[in-house]
């Protein structure tokens, strides 16, 4: 009987600790959406995106300023007409 509680006890913590652990690991992808217009076009394509801009970006995993502004300005602006 003992036994039988220490496996449940153990079972029950483990499952407590692995779901953070599991959820954490999700969270590093980039979702389609927030990538740039040029970027979805390429990936679209199955290419990756050859911009001077996104080029250096991607080089320190990161999306480019530049084209994620346009972007912006062009939600901004269908959202206001």
């Amino acid at each position: 009987m003992k036994l039988i509680k220490s496996l449940t006890v153990f079972a029950c913590a483990f499952a407590l600790l692995a779901g953070p652990v599991l959820a954490a690991d999700t969270g590093s992808t980039k979702k389609d959406s927030d990538l740039p217009g040029c970027c979805q076009r390429a990936k679209a394509k199955g290419k990756e995106c050859t911009m001077k801009c996104c080029v250096a970006a991607a080089k320190d995993g990161k999306t480019c300023e530049t084209c994620a502004k346009k972007k912006s300005k062009k939600k901004d602006a269908a959202a206001t007409q």
